[in-house]
């Protein structure tokens, strides 16, 4: 597998100025038809217009965007919104992207008309911000305007990676929402996910159900079950225990996770995730939980 992603690397590296940084494939356009471009101007976030002196502009190129699937624009709580983002790329090329924010500022992120969003954001923090360049926002979806998720493939972000149409940056971004019971189990199953995808851009995968509980006492999710499909082969990923708006490792499972929704009985999970597989391939993905 090591072969194949150097064998995908020397040709990003012949195919982009040599000054770029290939992370396993060339930034080509994926051969279907994605649904539109970004000849509509962003939306610079759900509240409303960024300023002028924003410090993170080198995070808001004026791309050349393409996308697939759509969503709503997501509602802001007091100005801010919860970020989760994932990047499916060799390790060297990930910079620590792995952002768990569960009230980012909302002028810090770029939603497009589409509904994919275009930069994201842990912080005001001009280090702690992360755009795309180029290329195709895939696996766009959304619940209502309290969560969209969404993939970045084929592309070229402000960190100098170019990725394939297998790797990429996945992303959820959501209303932030604070649990107010103290007791009790909610039973949380999946609502949307994006497709799995590996570091070497070997073989896009399925997450198949995901189940989890949510302790309100605790403030943790119990007993995650991820169900995946990659390159026909089926595994299944277990943690017995996550905070939530936080991150977990246990094995060779990270969780990431922040509490979104507009009702706190009925909020809503938005969890990324990377593993390594017993048959050393590394992946990662995000998915939205409903709990009741």
């Amino acid at each position: 597998m090591q072969k194949l992603f150097r064998r995908r690397n020397f040709l990003a590296v012949v195919l982009v100025a040599a000054s770029l940084s290939a992370c396993g494939g060339g930034d080509k356009r994926p051969s279907v038809a994605t649904s539109s471009t970004s000849s509509t101007p962003p939306i610079a976030s759900p509240s409303g217009t960024v300023p002028e002196s924003s410090t993170q502009v080198a995070c808001r190129p004026n791309g050349s965007f393409t996308y697939s699937g759509s969503a709503a624009q997501v509602a802001a709580s007091n100005g801010t919104l919860a970020v989760v983002v994932v990047p499916s790329l060799p390790a060297d090329y990930q910079k620590n992207r792995n952002f768990t924010a569960p009230a980012a500022p909302a002028s810090s992120q770029v939603q497009q008309a589409s509904g994919a969003f275009t930069t994201l954001a842990s912080s005001g923090a001009q280090t702690d911000c992360l755009g795309l360049d180029h290329g195709t926002v895939s696996d766009i979806q959304g619940v209502g305007s309290d969560v969209a998720i969404g993939r970045w493939n084929a592309a070229m972000d402000t960190d100098g990676n170019t990725y394939t149409p297998q790797q990429g940056v996945h992303y959820a971004v959501g209303t932030p929402l604070s649990l107010t019971a103290t007791s009790g189990t909610l039973a949380c199953t999946q609502v949307i996910a994006d497709t799995v995808t590996s570091n070497d851009g070997y073989a896009p995968g399925t997450l198949g159900t995901t189940s989890a509980a949510l302790d309100l006492g605790t403030r943790t999710l119990d007993n995650l079950s991820m169900s995946i499909n990659l390159d026909n082969a089926n595994y299944t990923l277990t943690n017995t225990q996550a905070p939530l708006n936080g991150t977990s490792t246990t094995g060779q499972l990270s969780i990431q996770s922040v509490v979104v929704g507009h009702d706190a009985t009925q909020p809503l999970v938005a969890l990324g995730y990377s593993a390594t597989l017993p048959n050393a391939e590394a992946i990662g993905g995000v998915v939205v939980l409903s709990c009741k």
